[in-house]
């Protein structure tokens, strides 16, 4: 606005000046060009749409000297220019970029410049004559050019002068409109960003809401086809027993192509950002099957899933705003898929943790809670179960006549099935010890009772004991059961009680036979579960019986049953040396007081 008021002040001097003069024809001339150059100007400013003002710069001189043909180049960087508007020149010269060291900073006529430079010969071959420089405060924005003239006249002094003057003016007009496209271009990128992260947050509240994994996927399957307009795509998460295949869609990926794609996930684990498979020679193989763009899913700096991504569906090429958007959604949909599996651990440890308080109430109520005081027989039991409830059962259960039944079982298996099991066992042994049965014919019915309620990889192995308190003298059955230690106090000897059958469950109508002894004074018998031999330490070392026998012939001699089994609890903690324990340590003594 400042350079239009002096423009009119200048116009207006001039008349004040040449008051006398106005009546010549060459001062009417030079007045008319300056007030067609004001209202150029005006013209030219007021509008700040480019592509009008380019038009305005050719036509207007073009129709005032009768020239047939003009270009306008803009400046693209230090050295490129480009055809930026073209009147009477083929429209195959629009866009195009021609190099120019050292454009001109003054009118030139081609005619009689003669030097040999590559863009005048440009110029010359599309037969322009005049070229004025387009500079702004001293910065150089590009070209006009203008043919000769059609009546073949040599441009004047004058009217050179005149087309300089209206270059500077659009200089101007053109920054300002260059300007005001780059402020409109950056808010139309704002506005797309805002777009974009407000669909971002929409996508992300929703998929934090969901916690189902197929319906994860299904939602990003959305998104990709309403946001990025792609119908072909698959997707795949790295699991624990390595990269999975979990959703495809669009007919570019059969079977067959995924499960090459699954082949290479690893390899491309290793990228971080989006990649074009045209622009990557390494993904060349890719792009064979139709793959244009792999997205990571970034999870806590780790890639933990892919997306492969075929070409949309309005067949145009994904920009680097949409590469952006893609690799924020892809990792949004990792954080919710993470977040899925995570409770859903979650649910399951829970799960797992009321099994196991099932479990371990089930077992609480099934073990003696006392122990009943046999004149002349020291009784004790204990159960240490592990974190992972097994099937571990002990019992002592008096009879009528005198007589008193021991029993222990390890059933297979952990948690709430093997408790069940092992309750099965328990009400079938004392219904059975109700009735007039041998041991061989109690362990037979139990073996058929568990035999017909489970399947073949449940089973239980078993030991049984009846034990006359007036006599000492005792009858076993062992069904598989880690065989017991009988301490004979005259000889200082151990013996294994091994007599009996295979476990209870694994063969119908297993036949049994029994075992017999008899306790004298000071005599011990101790029967145990395999976790107390298989009891591991830091070193991955098992206990094993061997150690056992040893506590057992040192020990049980000057100890109760009470203080044996705790001592022995001790022994193994000690072994262990902090190991968690893996499995039920069952403990069930029996000692024969002295007269």
């Amino acid at each position: 606005m400042k350079a239009l008021n002096m423009e009119f002040s200048y116009l207006s001097s001039f008349r004040e000046r040449h008051k006398q003069e106005l009546q010549s024809a060459e001062l009417d001339k030079r007045l008319l060009e300056l007030s067609a150059l004001f209202e150029l100007s005006q013209l030219l400013n007021a509008s700040l749409n480019l592509k009008s003002i380019l038009d305005n710069i050719l036509l207007i001189p073009m129709g005032r000297m009768m020239l047939s043909r003009g270009v306008t180049l803009l400046k693209k960087d230090k050295r490129q220019y480009a055809f930026a508007n073209v009147k009477g020149v083929g429209q195959e010269w629009l866009g195009r970029q021609i190099m120019i060291e050292q454009p001109p900073s003054e009118p030139i006529l081609l005619s009689e410049n003669k030097q040999n430079v590559s863009w005048m010969n440009t110029f010359r071959n599309l037969h322009l004559e005049l070229v004025l420089p387009l500079i702004f405060q001293n910065k150089h924005k590009g070209l006009i050019a203008f043919s000769k003239k059609l009546n073949g006249q040599p441009f004047s002094e004058n009217e050179i002068d005149f087309l300089f003057s209206l270059s500077n003016i659009a200089a101007q007009a053109i920054e300002n409109a260059q300007m005001f496209e780059q402020l409109n271009q950056l808010n139309r990128s704002l506005d797309q960003k805002i777009q974009e992260l407000n669909t971002l947050f929409e996508i992300g509240k929703e998929l934090n809401q969901i916690f189902d994994e197929p319906e994860i996927l299904k939602q990003l399957s959305f998104s990709l086809m309403g946001q990025m307009l792609v119908n072909q795509f698959c997707i795949a998460l790295k699991r624990e027993d390595g990269w999975k295949l979990i959703y495809r869609k669009g007919s570019l990926f059969p079977e067959s192509t995924c499960m090459q794609i699954v082949q290479y996930c690893e390899q491309l684990a290793t990228l971080t950002t989006p990649q074009f498979t045209d622009k990557n020679p390494k993904l060349a193989f890719l792009n064979k099957l139709n793959i244009q763009l792999i997205v990571p899913m970034d999870s806590k700096g780790q890639v933990g899933g892919i997306i492969f991504l075929g070409p949309r569906m309005d067949k145009k090429p994904y920009g680097q705003h949409q590469l952006e958007f893609l690799s924020t959604l892809a990792n949004i949909a990792m954080i919710a898929l993470e977040n899925s599996r995570l409770i859903k651990e979650t649910i399951e440890k829970e799960r797992l943790e009321e099994e196991l308080n099932i479990a371990h109430s089930i077992q609480d109520r099934l073990l003696p809670s006392a122990f009943p005081q046999v004149p002349g027989f020291d009784i004790h039991g204990l159960n240490i179960p592990s974190k992972q409830v097994g099937g571990d059962y002990f019992d002592v259960i008096p009879l009528s006549n005198g007589e008193i039944i021991l029993a222990i079982a390890d059933v297979s298996g952990k948690g709430v099935p093997a408790s069940l099991l092992m309750s099965n066992l328990q009400a079938g042994l004392h219904m059975l010890c109700e009735e007039d049965y041998n041991l061989a014919e109690i362990t037979f019915r139990l073996n058929n009772l568990v035999y017909k309620n489970t399947s073949l990889e449940r089973y239980i192995t078993f030991f049984i004991l009846k034990l006359d308190i007036n006599s000492g003298r005792f009858q076993y059955v062992n069904a598989g059961h880690n065989p017991p230690y009988w301490f004979h106090q005259s000889g200082g000897n151990l013996e294994e009680l091994f007599t009996g059958g295979i476990i209870l469950g694994f063969l119908k109508d297993a036949e049994y036979e029994i075992g017999q002894g008899m306790l004298k004074p000071n005599d011990f018998l101790l029967m145990f579960t395999d976790g107390v031999t298989e009891c591991m330490n830091t070193d991955d070392e098992e206990f094993t019986e061997q150690r056992l026998e040893a506590i057992i012939l040192k020990e049980a001699p000057k100890r109760t049953c009470h203080d044996f089994n705790t001592y022995l609890v001790q022994q193994l903690q000690k072994f262990a040396q902090g190991r968690a324990q893996s499995d039920d340590i069952t403990l069930l003594s029996v000692k024969r007081l002295a007269n």
